[in-house]
């Protein structure tokens, strides 16, 4: 198969997933630079990212190859964050799947490993492809793949705005860290991509991709106490709460900022509004408690509150514009006067499972 022929057909088949891969000079050369031929050429017998997940005798079988040379191919990918692998609680079996670009590859390969040159240029690759157009891919559905979670010990229920809404375990983000098998963090991809002054091992992996990463030496486990303190260190740190738009718990939970993240520079610099689901919260100010310190101006992502100066007879105050709010709460959590609440608004209910989520994103695909 002609060198072109293959980068082509793997561009191809990690684009069976809904976050499809753009043919663009930045996106093949960036296969170019992750993949040598044989291992392009050798993904391209798996069947689409994260379906049907097999063991090594059946890639043996599929590709023809000696095992010997399967087991070199595979050890590599999988080392560079390029080939997930897992075993199975179920069976005890090592099983090994091919990966999208995102969510999988981007942030596997970037949180895995030290800097190097090729990292470099692959970082340089993507943020070209991403802002040039391939970014759209993260909103191209009118179901967006991603959605934030809330700072949870910020939100109520307030029964003059929210009749007959609940808080349900899928806004919680302790919800998933409790009822997780295996928690570990790692680096946040995002940052290593694009570097800024925020905090670097924040992002949360489950069960087997919390295997898969420190495994490989390049995550911790976390007990549920440690994890529930890296929340509360992100949210000190202004970092939103972002993850797969599911019910279940997903593999991974981003916290992250608008300087760096793939996500949330969805809508704040491609000015997409399918980028990401907003919560289902909003914030609500109490006048009488606000001393109009600005934390919330400064520590809001969005920009969703702005000082109003006194001047003609009008008085200090913020100004809140409701249009901007993705409802993470961070307004609330850094209020010093505990003047801001968040407030259950909406009850828009994700699908229940990332593989239903990602069936529905295919579905209401709009470009």
């Amino acid at each position: 198969m002609a060198e072109a022929d293959v980068y082509e057909k793997l561009r191809q088949k990690i684009s069976l997933w809904p976050i499809k891969v753009q043919r663009t000079r930045e996106s093949m050369e960036m296969l170019r630079t992750l993949f040598t031929e044989e291992e392009a050429e050798f993904l391209t017998h798996f069947t689409a990212p994260y379906q049907d997940a097999e063991t090594m005798d059946q890639i043996v079988e599929r590709t023809g190859k000696p095992r010997e040379r399967v087991q070199a191919i595979v050890d590599r990918l999988v080392s560079r964050g390029l080939l997930f692998r897992f075993t199975s609680k179920s069976d005890g079996n090592v099983y090994y799947s091919l990966m999208p670009m995102v969510p999988g590859m981007f942030e596997l390969y970037f949180s895995s490993g030290r800097d190097s040159d090729e990292r470099r240029k692959v970082a340089e690759l993507f943020e070209k492809y991403y802002v040039s157009g391939g970014g759209m891919e993260g909103g191209a559905s009118n179901y967006p793949f991603a959605r934030v979670m809330p700072v949870e010990k910020t939100i109520t229920l307030d029964k003059k705005i929210s009749t007959n809404l609940a808080i349900f375990p899928y806004e919680k983000m302790s919800e998933f860290i409790k009822t997780s098998r295996k928690i570990a963090v790692i680096n946040c991809a995002c940052r290593l991509k694009k570097p800024c002054n925020h905090p670097l091992e924040t992002c949360i992996v489950f069960d087997y991709t919390a295997d898969f990463m420190v495994e490989r030496g390049h995550g911790r486990y976390l007990s549920v106490e440690e994890a529930l303190e890296l929340l509360e260190e992100c949210e000190k740190a202004g970092l939103v709460h972002t993850t797969v738009n599911t019910q279940t718990r997903p593999m991974l939970v981003c916290n992250c900022c608008t300087c760096a993240c793939i996500t949330l520079r969805g809508l704040t610099e491609l000015h997409n509004p399918r980028a990401f689901a907003k919560s289902n919260f909003l914030p609500v100010r109490d006048d009488e408690l606000c001393n109009t310190c600005r934390k919330c101006v400064r520590i809001c992502p969005m920009e969703a509150n702005v000082y109003h100066a006194p001047h003609d007879n009008e008085p200090e105050r913020i100004l809140f514009l409701e249009e901007r709010c993705i409802g993470c709460g961070l307004c609330a959590y850094h209020c010093p006067n505990d003047a801001i609440k968040l407030v259950k608004v909406k009850d828009q209910v994700p699908e229940k499972t990332p593989r239903e989520a990602m069936m529905r994103v295919e579905a209401e695909r709009v470009h």
